[in-house]
């Protein structure tokens, strides 16, 4: 299994500034991460992962949204994208579900950002494993991960 080493050493291998803080406690889920750390929802991006035949696909949305399945699916042309078993989460990604980081995954996988974390100046994400967590500019981990940004979670009327 994967670890926060890692995502650690792939950005360094991409020059891609970053930090990786260890958590006061340990964080179970990043939807709980804001309230927490002190930060905004907007600032700490919330990974769910989904797969299909032809990979993995990770979106990072802010903590706590409802991330569009059927929209990500409809925008990548991924009608059977379903989300990922937590038991089959360290098989395909390398790392436990819930700390799935948007980087050094294994195997091909294709990244969608939220745009309102894509704007943050730095967002807080998921560093591999529980009790750290990852810091990292907004541009450069949509550089880093070739990330798509676009709109991810569905309004409140249930509206994408």
């Amino acid at each position: 299994m994967r670890s926060s080493i890692d995502v650690h050493n792939h950005l360094l291998a991409d020059d891609v500034p970053h930090e990786l803080s260890t958590l006061p406690g340990t964080l179970r889920d990043l939807a709980a991460a804001p309230e927490v750390l002190g930060l905004p929802a907007g600032a700490v991006g919330q990974p769910t992962v989904f797969v299909d035949g032809r990979g993995v696909v990770v979106v990072l949305a802010p903590a706590g949204s409802e991330v569009d399945r059927v929209g990500v699916a409809s925008l990548l042309g991924r009608e059977g994208l379903a989300p990922l078993a937590p038991d089959q989460a360290p098989g395909v990604t390398g790392y436990l579900l819930p700390f799935v980081p948007p980087v050094a995954l294994e195997g091909d996988t294709t990244v969608l950002v939220d745009e309102q974390l894509a704007g943050q100046d730095v967002i807080y994400t998921a560093a591999g494993e529980p009790g750290v967590i990852l810091k990292v500019r907004g541009r450069d981990l949509v550089k880093a991960t070739s990330a798509l940004v676009t709109r991810v979670t569905k309004a409140v009327d249930g509206s994408r």
